[in-house]
């Protein structure tokens, strides 16, 4: 049952950290719609908008996308096969939206990603 509240209230909290700071409002409004209509190969849901994106680094490993970002802490992460958007990328940098997700192991908060869209426009 306590795994089960926890459990819950992480998806509860997730979207708390999307953000708009008004930082994208010059943002073309094609790249803007754009981002509004990614959607996780994952889960089929929303990766979120424009504001919740953030510029990534990018390198290819094998067959696998790694990322880093600022919430990444300098550090390389790989990106899950599952969650690439296979959409040209509107934007053209890369872009990854992130996430925590609490360990119920090590009860840590982990940085996971949503969705990640791959360097290189249109």
């Amino acid at each position: 049952m306590k795994l089960l509240c926890i459990a819950l209230l992480v998806l509860v909290a997730s979207p708390a950290i999307a953000r708009d700071n008004g930082q994208y409002a010059q943002v073309d409004p094609k790249v803007r719609q754009w981002f509004r209509s990614q959607i996780s190969p994952k889960t089929g849901g929303n990766c979120c908008n424009e504001a919740d994106g953030v510029y990534a680094e990018e390198d290819i490993r094998g067959e696998h996308y790694w990322t880093r970002f600022p919430q990444s802490n300098g550090k390389w992460m790989q990106v899950p096969d599952d969650v690439v958007i296979k959409d040209p990328n509107r934007n053209g940098a890369p872009v990854v939206w992130w996430y925590y997700e609490l360990n119920p192991v090590s009860r840590q908060r982990e940085l996971k990603i949503r969705c990640y869209a791959v360097g290189g426009g249109v």
